[in-house]
């Protein structure tokens, strides 16, 4: 048995597997995201709590459908929000998310001389997503209002795993999220650092997740009533552990649909990254040595239908029912902006009918989706077959006209099991991509608030 979590923005989710592939459990827990006037952050022993019990849970709940022992755990979730913790990893900030406009400052004074040595060696954009910034940011807080202390970096998956085994590690696919790690050399860039002006020993070991053989702790292995022989892997960044669940090979593809939407593709050689990043995509090292992962993000297109569902009334499947009609619309008909929690705010021009909303909404989606496509295209072979996982996969009329714009390519619509913890328990488990099952698992719930 393997249990994937996957720590998100929104909600924490696990996932049991069996060891024959089989997907016998999947559980769902709010996360606890403190709103603030640059955007958002959590606070990390709240976090710790929440996922512990979390697990205590799903373990306990697993229990009563099989006998079968517990051999792992993959870890994956948001990248790029973190804290810093002291020399005995308490925090001694909260996290920040990875939307917190913290950094922005940081970064634009560094660019007019140092974007393109930045960008070249990391693959990642300038600006307050970047860890590197926002640790630029909390260094001037932090030297001005505590004393000085060794301290070091925790992403939120690292945050997990350290509460589980007491080590500080990542993956290479988190670690390359922060914009301290060199593609070239596939290690974090001193370089990069002291530009920054940070020391690179802040952060943690870098292990492919494959080659990770960390044991969870004897005391959280009895708490957990687990072996001590269970390993506790960082299965990295949500969105490559969702791509590696749902099947992300040569000429296949991934559309991870969420809130956000991202395109992901594999290469089989590093890209020129000062030219990826003015396409505004990212690299990241695949899970197999010798390919990379380029990211394409599509936008807010969850948010969009979320919106448009909220505005019209109508549900999703009576949505993607209607956008058949084509309806034709003023070219204006939709505006949207980001909220600082990078939700989208949808307007529309007054008087449209609901049929000429849906179709605008598509329209906008599939703008962006051909968009991002053409860019992935050219640094990567053209996709053979798709797959979507997230809430667009249960849109046949959006996945017909995906697969259109790509060529008439074959779609396959994966919408459970969760993609991001069904990777990461897949990561921690050398199972084979021919072992997903697309059945809904039989026992699913929404775990309550953490007593």
């Amino acid at each position: 048995m393997k249990i994937g979590i996957d720590l998100g923005t929104t909600n924490t989710k696990a996932l049991a597997l069996k060891a024959a592939g089989e997907v016998v459990y999947e559980c769902s827990h709010p996360t606890a995201i403190i709103s603030v006037p640059t955007g958002g952050e959590m606070d990390a022993k709240q976090l710790g709590t929440d996922f512990l019990h979390l697990l205590q849970d799903t373990i306990s709940e697993i229990r009563k459908i099989t006998d079968e022992p517990l051999e792992g755990i993959g870890l994956t979730g948001m990248a790029e929000a973190g804290c810093l913790v002291n020399d005995e990893f308490e925090p001694i900030t909260p996290i920040l998310l990875w939307y917190d406009r913290r950094g922005a400052e940081e970064a634009e004074e560094l660019r007019a001389e140092y974007e393109d040595a930045l960008t070249s060696v990391s693959g990642i954009r300038m600006s307050n997503v970047a860890t590197i910034y926002k640790l630029a940011n909390l260094k001037k807080w932090y030297t001005e209002n505590r004393p000085r202390c060794t301290k070091k970096w925790v992403g939120v998956p690292e945050w997990a795993a350290w509460l589980l085994t007491a080590e500080h590690y990542t993956d290479r696919t988190l670690a390359v999220r922060t914009g301290a790690y060199s593609l070239k050399t596939n290690d974090w860039s001193p370089g990069i650092c002291g530009i920054v002006g940070i020391d690179p020993d802040i952060f943690p070991q870098v292990i492919l997740a494959g080659q990770q053989n960390i044991l969870i702790s004897p005391e959280i292995a009895a708490w957990l009533g687990v072996p001590e022989t269970v390993r506790v892997t960082v299965a990295g960044h949500d969105d490559m552990a969702a791509a590696f669940g749902a099947g992300l090979s040569d000429r296949v593809w991934v559309d991870s649909t969420g809130t956000a939407e991202g395109l992901v593709a594999l290469t089989a050689s590093l890209p020129d990254a000062r030219q990826t990043v003015k396409n505004r995509m990212s690299i990241a090292p695949w899970y197999d040595e010798g390919q990379w992962a380029l990211i394409a993000g599509v936008g807010t297109s969850g948010s969009l239908l979320a919106e448009l569902r909220k505005q019209t009334g109508l549900e999703f499947s009576q949505i993607d029912e209607m956008a058949k009609l084509k309806a034709p619309h003023p070219v204006n008909a939709i505006s949207t902006e980001l909220t600082p929690a990078r939700i989208a705010k949808v307007s529309f021009l007054p008087g449209l009918s609901n049929e000429q909303k849906v179709s605008a909404v598509y329209d906008l989606i599939l703008s962006n989706f051909i968009q991002q496509a053409g860019q992935i295209m050219k640094f990567a072979p053209a996709p053979e077959r798709l797959v979507i996982t997230g809430g667009h996969a249960l849109l046949p009329e959006l996945s017909r006209r995906k697969s259109e714009a790509l060529g008439g390519i074959p779609t396959e619509a994966r919408p459970k099991p969760e993609a991001a913890a069904y990777g990461a328990a897949r990561l921690c488990g050398n199972l084979t991509p021919d072992s997903y099952s697309s059945n809904s698992p039989s026992n699913t719930c929404v775990v309550a608030p953490v007593r």
